[in-house]
């Protein structure tokens, strides 16, 4: 449904035409079942699909279209998404053919991944933050817990993408979710260094890939350009 959507969505950008062929990209870390179920929701919207690439190396490809670098220069890639994290490290060198025309060449040194370390991990914590503060307000003692409620959370999970905004750019964020529940409003103060503290499990966890990347490159960060 997502890729025919998606198909739609391009046809509509230049009218008239017809999306048949597509490159789709998909995370490093997915298995072949994984690869093959993509496959078969592309031939469902009608999609023949060229080539599976990894996401980090569909980023490395674009950055390497408009360039010619006349010596060897590298790169990483950090990708932390919604879910999960990848980090791609690749080298880019202009090279000229027998026929004396000249491209830009990528070559990919390494790919590590954390399949389970996303940004909704961080939203998370300041969910369960929120909750807390909310939980413990005079007019909440003796009710329920807010996490009963599947509306008043689903509130929640959405204010704390603006907290995050919020808290990267600033060390204190004003929270406030009209009656949240029972016509009780939560009201409170978040700190970016609370929210760190509470967040210390996933920071450490944030730069393992880049660790392993660069193993499996066998380079350190000095020799990333």
């Amino acid at each position: 449904m997502l890729l025919k959507y998606g198909r739609t969505l391009s046809e509509n950008m230049v009218l008239g035409s017809t999306v048949k062929d597509a490159v789709i990209t998909i995370p490093s870390y997915f298995s072949q079942e994984q690869r093959r179920m993509v496959l078969d929701a592309a031939d469902l919207a009608g999609i023949h699909v060229i080539q599976l690439v990894h996401e980090n190396i569909a980023a490395a490809t674009m950055f390497a279209i408009d360039r010619l670098d006349e010596t060897p220069f590298t790169v990483m890639f950090y990708n932390m998404g919604g879910v999960d994290t990848e980090v791609t490290v690749a080298r880019f060198h202009a090279l000229t053919d027998e026929k004396g025309k000249t491209y830009e060449h990528v070559e990919i040194l390494g790919e590590a991944y954390d399949a389970q370390l996303g940004g909704q991990d961080f939203d998370k914590v300041i969910v369960d933050m929120m909750v807390d503060a909310f939980n413990a307000m005079p007019e909440r003692q003796g009710k329920p817990d807010v996490r009963t409620n599947d509306r008043a959370m689903k509130r929640l999970f959405k204010e704390s993408i603006k907290v995050k905004d919020v808290l990267s750019a600033n060390k204190v964020a004003d929270v406030k979710v009209p009656e949240l529940l029972d016509y009780v409003t939560l009201r409170t103060l978040m700190k970016r260094e609370t929210f760190e503290q509470n967040s210390a499990h996933l920071l450490e966890r944030v730069h393992l890939p880049v660790v392993e990347v660069l193993d499996m490159a066998g380079m350190t960060l000095d020799d990333i350009d």
